[in-house]
This record gives C-alpha cells, sequence and structure tokens, in this order.
C-alpha cells in the first residue's frame, strides 16, 4: 500500500519521481513550512503546488496537494518511501503506462518502511482504523486492523482503488466492499455473487478480512449475505459488517437485515457508526431503526466506528447501559 499519493506533472518520469523522494526522506513537516514561506499549513488548498525540500542541499521538487494533505502528512509518506525505485512504482500503479504518464494523474508511492507500533491513544482488545484510498492516512496508534476503505460496489474498482493503502495497512488488512452513496456503494444480489466468485478466485488473496460496508442497497438480500459471509469464512478471512448508526439507512427492510447480522456465527466484528458526518465532536447514538439493546444478542464482536479514539470510553459507557459490552473501535478521522 503507498504512504501517499503524488499528482504527475510536466516533465515527469517514475525514475525522476523516485529520486526526488529519496534525496527528500528524513525531512520534517518544519522543512516543508519553511520551503514555503506565506503558505499557510493550515490552509492548503487542494490543487496548490508546494516545495519539497532536499533533506540535504539547496534543491526543492514540487508537489501538488491533495485532498486532505497536511505537511505532517506528507513528510510521514515520503520517510516512510525511503529506499523507494521507480520499478516498486511502476507495480503499486498496475493499468499506468510508465512511458505515457499523463500530466494530473494519480499515482501511488509505495511504503519500503514498515510502520512501527505506537503505545494506543485509547487502549482496546480490537483497535482499527479506516484508510480513505483517495487520501491515505497513517495507522492509528496501537492499530490491530486496517481498513482499505474505498466506497465502491465493484469488485474491480474497490481492488484497484485499494491498491495504494494495501501494504502500509497495519494489523489485520481488510478491504471494504460497498459504502454509503447509492450511487457507487448500493449492494445487490449481483454484487454480493461477484464478491463470492471473487473470493474463489483468490483475488482477496492479499487480504486478511473482508469488511462490508452496508448502507444502501436492495431488500430482500439477508440470504445472500449470509451466503458471502460463509463463503469468506470458509476462505479463511475474516468478516466485519459496518452499518450506518444501528442499521443500514437505504435498505428497505434494515431491521430484518440487522436481525440477520446479530445472529450469523459468520462475522466477526460488527461495527455501527456512531457518526453521520464523520466530523461530529462527540458520538452520535441515534438509533432511528433498531434499539441498541438488539445488539446485546450479537454472535460478533461489538466495535463501533467512532470519529476519534477518545470517544470510545464515552461508548463503552454509553453501550453499558443498553447491556452491550464494546471490545473495541475503529476509527473514522484521518491520523497524523
Amino acid at each position: 500500500m503507498s504512504t501517499f499519493r503524488y499528482t504527475i506533472l510536466s516533465g515527469d518520469t517514475l525514475s525522476h519521481l523516485a529520486n526526488n523522494i529519496n534525496g527528500s526522506t528524513g525531512i520534517t513537516c518544519t522543512d516543508i513550512e519553511n520551503a514555503n514561506p506565506g503558505i499557510s499549513p493550515s490552509k492548503l488548498a487542494v490543487g496548490q503546488k508546494i516545495n519539497i525540500p532536499a533533506a540535504k542541499g539547496d534543491t526543492t521538487w514540487l508537489y501538488t496537494v491533495l485532498n486532505g494533505d497536511t505537511y505532517s502528512a506528507i513528510a510521514k509518506g515520503i520517510n516512510k518511501a525511503k529506499g523507494v525505485t521507480y520499478q516498486e512504482i511502476e507495480s503499486a500503479n498496475p493499468g499506468i503506462s510508465p512511458s505515457a504518464l499523463q500530466v494530473g494523474e494519480v499515482i501511488n508511492i509505495p511504503a519500503t518502511e514498515a510502520p512501527k507500533p505506537e503505545a494506543p491513544e485509547v487502549p482496546a482488545a480490537n483497535i482499527g482504523y479506516w484508510d480513505w484510498t483517495w487520501s491515505p492516512t497513517v495507522a492509528v496508534a496501537g492499530a490491530t486492523m486496517g481498513i482499505a476503505f474505498s466506497g465502491w460496489a465493484n469488485v474491480d474498482t474497490a481492488l484497484t482503488e485499494s491498491i495504494g493503502v494495501k501494504n502500509s495497512l497495519v494489523g489485520d488488512k481488510y478491504i471494504s466492499l460497498g459504502g454509503g452513496a447509492e450511487s457507487t456503494g448500493s449492494f445487490t444480489a449481483s454484487f454480493l455473487s461477484e464478491i463470492n466468485t471473487a473470493i474463489a478466485d483468490g483475488r482477496f488473496d492479499d487480504y486478511d478480512g473482508l469488511a462490508y460496508d452496508v448502507e444502501v442497497g436492495d431488500s430482500g438480500l439477508s440470504a445472500d449475505f449470509a451466503s458471502s459471509f460463509a463463503a469468506a469464512k470458509a476462505k479463511g478471512f475474516k468478516v466485519l459488517v459496518t452499518v450506518s448508526h444501528s442499521a443500514p439507512y437505504g435498505i428497505s427492510d434494515a431491521a430484518t437485515l440487522m436481525q440477520g447480522f446479530i445472529s450469523d456465527d459468520n462475522i466477526d466484528y460488527l461495527s455501527p457508526q456512531l457518526y453521520t458526518t464523520g466530523e461530529e465532536s462527540s458520538n452520535d447514538y441515534a438509533d432511528p431503526l433498531l434499539s441498541w439493546t438488539e445488539f446485546a444478542a450479537a454472535k460478533a464482536k461489538i466495535i463501533p466506528s467512532i470519529v476519534k479514539a477518545a470517544y470510545y470510553p464515552d461508548a463503552v459507557t454509553y453501550f453499558e447501559t443498553q447491556g452491550v459490552t464494546l471490545e473495541g473501535y475503529i476509527q473514522w478521522a484521518k491520523s497524523g
């Protein structure tokens, strides 16, 4: 998986890019800030060109700011790619011809250094994080699972989008399938069949688990989901199911579907999302479709998705009042 993404500029080659990155390994957030006087580090604009200094010497190269970038994240990404070769960059970007790079094309820069474990901000038995494929993050401290999140209900697209973060995921590596947008993340019987075929064909074998992001989709899919979970478990995958709040918001028989999820012993982790926008300053415990008390009967471990790790103690306290024991959390917000 890549540590960060790079936008091709005029005259770029993969070899030139690898040389630039290697010349800049060791830089800090402050080094980048000092190389860009007059640019506020708290107000970086997508598409803005900034100078990346060499670790030694006076040379600089240009980097195009992407959504979610900070000087800190850029510096960490460059430093994790220490020693990267043009061949490794080429391998991280299948389908992109190195001799026909297009200006404005965004490519993946793979990590060469394994992330070092850190003490968790908030300890728990299971700690995960959603790694946005379009704007990669560093791992949450103490992570036991990392999820490549693309939001796509299409196996080919999910695999392609996730290639840029796969190798840098910390802990058990999961690929997400589905998402919250009706146009791109909706579950159907055909999509679940597509997942089953990909499982059988070994297309997910670079991962330890599958994360089904079930928020929108067709009704009447209880049996199809159960079949897919069973297929995943039979191939040795861990199964994580995440839903919007207490149940999928865009599936008409969501309450019935959730009863199936709660009773399914092929699901390892059930992760209700305690947010709507992902920018909340506290957990949102709205349960419009299913009471949280229903989760007490779940065979899976309950590890809610929360905006920040700091919100976990409050979630533990709240769910105890509902008769539910939490066994960890997954952070949505980017780290670093």
